[in-house]
């Protein structure tokens, strides 16, 4: 369907589809908030693979700095 002055139009007779547009329903709050739900879990649920994925490298990261901060600070007191 392409929109033609703003109807839908069948592309293979070229007839306004006038019985579709008459069918449209306003959405209801509860299938909107619904679907936010829905958005809002998978949302979270990539942010915690995400989280899960890059945290034992941080981690790893930190623990070797923290050692090299160690080091280098026993290092000093024996000068």
């Amino acid at each position: 369907m392409n929109p033609e002055n703003g109807k839908p139009v069948d592309q293979e007779t070229g007839q306004a589809i006038l019985a579709l547009r008459d069918q449209e329903l306003e959405t209801s709050p509860a299938f909107v908030a619904k679907v936010r739900r829905s958005i809002h879990r998978r949302t979270t649920a990539a942010q915690v693979a995400g989280y899960s994925w890059h945290l034992p490298k941080v981690t790893l990261l930190e623990m070797a700095r923290l050692l090299g901060h160690v080091v280098k600070t026993v290092s000093k007191d024996k000068e």
